[in-house]
């Protein structure tokens, strides 16, 4: 049937229209089978390369066809294989980082495969033990390492990385990098902690890296490295020494910022390192001092007495802290007294003037305490008790006219209780002591008059007795 010229364009059209819908989703069809012949196109190719020895170009020529379809296991073991034969190739052309990295990406391909892992241990191992001119240290640490990363526990890779880097650590102190040095002789201790070498090695390093520490005022860094080197070398006495001064130092800082715990705490570690060390024993004294009187360090009564007495075993001499302390003592002791507890208040009182028998407070306190506790026991009728503690007292305050007076009325009252007694004689014994200490108390003295009487008549009636009976 014939067609109009109108309707032959629209069929035109249409057809137009068809082609450019089939010409849309061609190519993606097209690239999906393009992607998937070359990377078929490109194993075959790395496949026959390989049976030749080309192992070069099968790697490039396998490498993408993974690349062009990963998922593949057929490729990739492939690739793992010319990867491994490669790697071997390149070890015996003496190429050897090369020829490790080549084992390294066949066992990453096929971690699996034994013979894979057992080429790249033994390259691995072997490279250890080459000379520096076919691999450099750091090349043959950077493979022990990757060899460890693949076999933890490998005892041998343990200990050849260990023996290297304890090497390379020397050779960075030799040239003066200390901190290097430090590095790779803990990490080869680590690998190898029964070698007595490394262990040498590194409290050598530690001490070297002190000493630079402390020459740039980093005393906190010296004394933590050279108490490193001091527990890998607990006899040397150069360590100690130079440990006990870094520590005094780092102590005196601590002082200065106000840290007087902290300064306390070092200082004590000083002596213990260095415990004949008159300096530090002088230092830790003053501080216990210091820390004691303190009203920052916000510490108890007993606290600041113990904390001053602690001072005082260190430097028994030292006049700032006796005084210190006894004016403590003195204030707790007369706390102690106002509580009613007399014999904590007189224990602490006669601390003070142990350890300072001129003290003036110290000595005006106790006699006030005896003197208060002597008239207490006065007015309970307890004579003996009193009179002792009057003497006490006395003894502390000499120039005291009050416990003077107390004491011959205490001789008096005493006097008056036992002549009732019948007791002439002690009577007469008291009443002149109490004569002695008040000779113008019209009371004493009238009381001393009729003992002496007493005493006189006694004495005659004992004569007539006597006489009486000589002749009889």
């Amino acid at each position: 049937m014939p067609v109009s010229k109108t309707a032959r364009i629209a069929f035109l059209s249409m057809i137009v229209s068809a082609l450019l819908v089939c010409s849309s989703s061609l190519p993606a069809a097209a690239a999906e089978q393009s992607d998937t012949a070359r990377s078929e196109s490109a194993f075959f190719r790395g496949s026959n390369l390989l049976s030749k020895g080309e192992i070069v170009e099968a790697v490039a020529a396998l490498e993408t066809a993974v690349k062009l379809d990963p998922e593949n296991s057929k490729y990739k073991h492939m690739l793992s294989v010319a990867y491994n034969n490669l790697g071997l190739k390149l070890n015996r052309e003496g190429k050897i980082r090369e020829g490790i990295s080549s084992l390294r990406l066949a066992l990453v391909a096929a971690p699996e495969d034994k013979d894979i892992r057992s080429n790249f241990l033994q390259a691995g191992l072997s490279a250890a033990t080459l000379p520096d001119k076919t691999i450099t240290i750091p090349d043959r640490i950077a493979v022990l390492e990757q060899v460890l990363e693949v076999d933890a526990d490998n005892a041998a890779g343990k200990k050849a990385l260990a023996a290297l880097l304890n090497n390379f650590g020397v050779a960075k102190g030799r040239s003066g990098d200390n901190e290097q040095e430090v590095a790779q002789l803990e990490k080869a201790s680590e690998l190898d902690p029964t070698s007595s070498q490394i262990k040498k090695n590194l409290g050598t390093a530690y001490f070297n890296l002190a000493l630079k520490k402390g020459k740039a005022g980093d005393y906190s860094d010296e004394a933590d490295f050279l108490r490193k080197a001091l527990k890998l070398s607990p006899k040397d006495t150069s360590v100690k020494e130079h440990l006990g001064r870094a520590i005094s130092n780092l102590a005196v800082k601590k002082g200065k910022e106000g840290d007087m715990a902290g300064q306390i705490a070092l200082l004590k570690e000083s002596l213990e390192i260095l415990p004949a060390d008159q300096v530090t024993k002088a230092n830790l004294a003053a501080a216990y001092n210091n820390y004691a009187i303190s009203e920052q360090a916000g510490l108890t009564m007993e606290k600041r007495i113990s904390t001053l007495q602690t001072s005082l075993k260190l430097d028994p001499n030292n006049k700032s802290t006796v005084g210190n302390l006894c004016n403590l003592l003195v204030k707790q002791g007369v706390q102690e007294f106002k509580k009613g507890s007399f014999s904590s208040a007189v224990a602490l009182l006669e601390k003070g003037a142990k350890l300072d028998p001129k003290n003036k407070a110290v000595q005006t306190n106790l006699a006030a305490i005896y003197h208060n506790e002597a008239i207490k026991r006065g007015q309970e009728g307890k004579h003996e008790s009193e009179i002792k503690f009057l003497l006490k007292a006395l003894k502390c305050a000499p120039s005291d006219q009050r416990i003077k007076s107390d004491l011959a009325m205490a001789y008096n009252d005493y006097a008056v209780a036992v002549g009732k007694n019948g007791d002439d004689k002690k009577e007469l014994s008291l009443l002149s002591k109490a004569g002695k200490l008040l000779p113008d108390n019209e009371i004493i003295k009238r009381n001393l008059s009729i003992a002496k009487k007493k005493a006189s008549t006694r004495e005659k009636k004992e004569s007539a007795r006597a006489k009486k009976k000589k002749e009889g």
